[in-house]
């Protein structure tokens, strides 16, 4: 039996499953915080150019904020799970006795006998590198899965915001009445939504339905209160 074996992992945390949730995270936002945006400055009955405007910058400011964040966030990961490591490796080289006994206690907890145990625990000690890889993911929960690669998360997560930042601006380039843009642009946004939806349901093996109706009513909510917003206060602050 191979408790190391990482043939188990879910795919969804695997580093592909992490890259697709990444894509579905940033395209969400992306057309959330847009459309919502869109509807904010179409309620302050402004310039359609201006509007227009406004989405690009927000599309691409929003994209920059969620590459640095991103790349932040996976910079701390990895730079935490490295310091774990390390101090694994000075657990075994300085206090093997005591991580025996924690490996023997991880097999017990997992329904092993004691006899087993012990002879599970000889196996593994005798080889520091599946020791250390041992007691990475049973004692740690640190998977080689989980290692980041922060530019890359970054450079995913900004790229999925703008291109979802996309489909809520194209109304406002084909038409200069705002209240048509708006309306073809929620329109636009909540079926892109849906459809992504559908697509992360199909990941995670939920019924299709669920994963388009819950993203198509939170961004359709979404954009209602940034209209409602860029209607009413206005009128407050004048």
């Amino acid at each position: 039996m191979n408790f190391l074996s990482s043939d188990h992992t879910e795919g969804w945390h695997s580093p592909h499953g992490r890259r697709i949730r990444d894509i579905v995270l940033g395209m969400n936002d992306g057309m959330v915080t847009v459309v919502s945006f869109l509807g904010g400055l179409t309620g302050s009955a402004i310039s359609s150019r201006a509007v227009l405007l406004g989405g690009i910058m927000t599309g691409i400011a929003g994209s920059m904020s969620m590459f640095f964040g991103g790349y932040l966030a996976a910079k701390s990961q990895s730079d935490f799970f490295q310091r774990e490591r390390d101090r694994e490796w000075r657990e075994i080289h300085d206090l093997p006795q005591m991580e025996r006994n924690e490996v023997m206690e991880i097999l017990e907890r997992m329904n092993f006998t004691q006899d087993e145990a012990k002879l599970f625990t000889n196996r593994i000690t005798s080889n520091p590198e599946v020791w250390h890889e041992f007691m990475m993911k049973e004692e740690l929960g640190i998977l080689d899965s989980s290692k980041g690669t922060p530019f890359r998360d970054g450079a995913w997560l900004g790229l999925s915001f703008l291109l979802g930042s996309i489909p809520p601006v194209i109304p406002y380039v084909l038409e200069n009445n705002t209240g048509k843009s708006f309306n073809l642009s929620l329109f636009i946004s909540v079926l892109s939504l849906a459809s992504l939806g559908i697509f992360k349901s199909r990941l995670t093996r939920e019924p299709l339905y669920k994963g388009a109706v819950e993203m198509a009513l939170f961004g359709g909510i979404a954009a209602i209160l940034g209209l409602f917003t860029g209607t009413i206060l206005p009128r407050i602050i004048h």
